[in-house]
């Protein structure tokens, strides 16, 4: 009885571990390597902008993408790739980092952090911090964006 009583305890101690993780630390196999996957795209869809690749965008954004900045403007793929190519910006980097993904079926809403550093056209340093949130949905076994909001977070005052 006392060894039914630990087997019972074991179990439900591992049980109540399982159920307590976080979506992170349960991500394992398929879940995984769709978040490496994602990883990547979005590694290379910032990394478009630094090299002025619009065929990345190309790629990555589904034909009916749509996109809302903080300035309240909206575009679609088509904008979104020609905004790219008019950019005479040289950037330095653009980064995305702190990307928390949620998983859902066929589609995928990921929220994320980007610091970019650039020169505009006057030559002028610049730096940015954004906060965004990209909605991809698997279509014909590859992963396609198909909204995106971009914020950007205001730089603290000097002291």
């Amino acid at each position: 009885m006392k060894r039914l009583s630990a087997v019972t305890v074991l179990i439900l101690t591992v049980a109540w571990f399982a159920a307590s993780q976080t979506t992170e630390q349960k991500l394992t196999g398929k879940n995984l390597k769709i978040k490496q996957e994602l990883i990547k795209l979005e590694e290379e869809w910032h990394n478009a902008y630094v090299r002025h690749d619009a065929e990345v965008l190309e790629r990555i954004l589904a034909d009916d993408y749509i996109a809302v900045y903080s300035n309240g403007k909206s575009v679609d793929k088509a904008q979104s790739i020609e905004d790219l190519k008019a950019d005479k910006s040289i950037y330095d980097y653009s980064t995305p980092y702190d990307m928390d993904i949620r998983f859902y079926d066929n589609t995928v809403v990921i929220i994320g952090r980007t610091k970019d550093k650039w020169k505009n056209q006057k030559g002028e340093d610049l730096t940015a911090e954004y906060r965004w949130t990209d909605v991809f949905v698997k279509r014909n076994g590859r992963w396609r964006c198909v909204a995106a909001q971009v914020v950007r977070i205001p730089t603290p005052p000097k002291s």
